[in-house]
């Protein structure tokens, strides 16, 4: 059963940090540093093919010895978009302009303060604490083969959030959680953007599972 948070001013409140939050990464600076880092790990990027491939891979990894029932509060920092698109690789979606990764990041943001702080039982932390998770989320794309079994048409393009958990005291990192959503090619034929319904829906749906799978470390 969701707990729901009543509640104007508090909502409000919430969103205006978690915008307050998004925006702080969306400086032409850090454009410029984004593509530059971008460019830099282009070398590294064929060795994760493999991985992003594989939905064989997906899950959630903690770990061992980590007591998660002391964490009720989330920092996030704005969501990391550097391998959506590394040079020298031919992706099937659209590079992302400075607007495209405004709304990403803000989207990212508010779906998890909708989903884990207003209707779950999670506070948002600007600061570290010793009951602080630092939630660092990193977005990319790629093309799928299909499971051996599922009948689904090759070439798939699948967007892949992937939520590093950090005590956010010790910078240690306790757990690392990774799930795909689909994109139908259809509506992304011939390099097309995204469309906002398409990844409003998508991160809804990741935070509902990341909600579901972090509840269940604190139990």
């Amino acid at each position: 059963m969701q707990r729901r948070i009543s509640g104007g001013p508090r909502w409000l409140g919430l969103l205006a940090l978690s915008l307050l939050m998004v925006g702080c990464a969306s400086t032409p600076e850090s454009d410029e540093r984004e593509r530059a880092e971008s460019a830099g790990d282009a070398g590294e990027d064929d060795a994760l093919v493999a991985t992003l491939d594989d939905p064989a891979l997906d899950g959630v990894f903690v770990v061992p010895g980590v007591d998660f029932s002391g964490y009720n509060s989330l920092r996030v920092p704005a969501l990391n978009l550097d391998q959506w698109r590394p040079a020298g690789r031919e992706l099937p979606l659209k590079d992302l302009n400075r607007n495209d990764r405004q709304f990403f990041r803000q989207t990212y943001t508010e779906s998890l303060v909708h989903t884990l702080v207003m209707r779950g039982d999670y506070a948002l932390a600007m600061d570290p604490g010793p009951s602080v998770l630092e939630v660092r989320g990193q977005l990319r794309q790629a093309v799928q083969a299909p499971e051996e079994g599922s009948g689904a048409p090759r070439g798939t393009i699948v967007m892949l959030l992937t939520l590093d958990l950090y005590d956010s005291v010790s910078g240690d990192l306790v757990a690392t959680m990774t799930s795909r959503q689909p994109i139908d090619r259809s509506l992304n034929e011939r390099n097309s953007p995204l469309t906002a319904m398409q990844v409003q829906r998508a991160f809804l749906e990741w935070m509902k599972w990341f909600r579901e799978e972090l509840d269940a470390l604190r139990q």
